[in-house]
């Protein structure tokens, strides 16, 4: 069976008029057991077919790697060589990034094919790690407009440190050497605003309690700044920043050695949604220093 003789094949079988119908389940609330629902595709193809696309998946799988070869790069290759490396540097390479994305002025860096490439073949080098909120509207690499490899994510709603995830980001600093550890939360947060509003009732939510240091500080300064401590419009916007100094502040002693030795600066902001700017609320190096508000 060659190559040429498969996607001949294949040809002909994007003209065949054979149809495949495709049932799928549809929630219905007034049928509880749910109702079918039977689509026709215009994609149609025969069983004859898929054995012979199977074949050609296979073939090709085979066949790639030799493709690839001669693209497989030196084993000290570094796919993002103009990557900053040291912390201020990281720092303001995030700072412009996020600027250049509120303007709508991205770079779209390391999305070409040398850099999906080099990646697939060596070690990733970033240059930050980023603990950030889950939220679908906050995606650090398109918000700081950083390509692949640039960035070594950790994703948590409600963007607090703990457990497994301190781990995580303990492999993006000490074994991916990055110089830059950066905690983003941001404006309208689903978590914070839900531990604002169960504070202090437990939430089943684990990571909704994480957040209730922060909405305690939060409604202390509202209340010493002469407002409503039970009002969450005011108290939100304070817990979203108390949240992400209560987490640097704790990364910091966590990664002492490195902070102290100067090596990797731990740095945090919020993100709003509405300028699509972030605001850096704490920046000093330094695991004993103070937090900002």
């Amino acid at each position: 069976m060659t190559l040429a003789w498969l996607l001949g094949s294949n040809r002909k079988l994007a003209k065949s008029k054979m149809e495949i119908l495709v049932q799928m389940k549809i929630p219905d609330e007034s049928e509880p057991k749910g109702r079918l629902m039977t689509t026709t595709s215009p994609y149609s193809i025969s069983r004859r077919g898929l054995l012979r696309l199977g074949a050609l998946s296979v073939l090709t799988t085979a066949v790639s790697p030799m493709i690839r070869r001669d693209e497989v790069l030196a084993a000290d290759e570094v796919c993002n060589p103009e990557a900053p490396r040291t912390p201020a540097t990281a720092l303001t390479a995030l700072i412009d990034g996020n600027a250049r994305w509120a303007l709508g002025d991205q770079e779209h860096p390391g999305e070409d094919t040398d850099r999906r490439v080099c990646l697939a073949n060596h070690h990733q080098t970033p240059f930050a790690s980023i603990l950030s909120c889950s939220d679908s509207r906050v995606p650090p690499e398109l918000i700081f407009d950083q390509g692949l490899g640039d960035l070594f994510v950790a994703r948590v709603a409600g963007n607090t440190a703990s457990g497994r995830l301190i781990d995580s980001l303990l492999y993006g600093t000490n074994n991916l050497e990055t110089p830059v550890l950066f905690v983003l939360g941001h404006s309208v947060c689903g978590a914070v605003t839900t531990a604002v509003n169960s504070f202090p009732k437990n939430h089943s939510l684990q990571f909704v309690n994480l957040i209730f240091p922060a909405v305690k500080q939060a409604r202390a300064i509202v209340k010493k700044n002469g407002g409503n401590p039970n009002d969450p419009a005011l108290v939100i916007p304070l817990a979203t920043n108390q949240n992400v100094l209560i987490t640097v502040d704790r990364l910091r002693r966590q990664f002492r050695s490195q902070v102290n030795a100067g090596t990797l600066l731990v740095a945090g902001g919020v993100y709003d949604l509405g300028t699509q700017l972030v605001t850096v609320l704490t920046y000093t190096v330094g695991a004993t220093a103070g937090l900002t508000q």
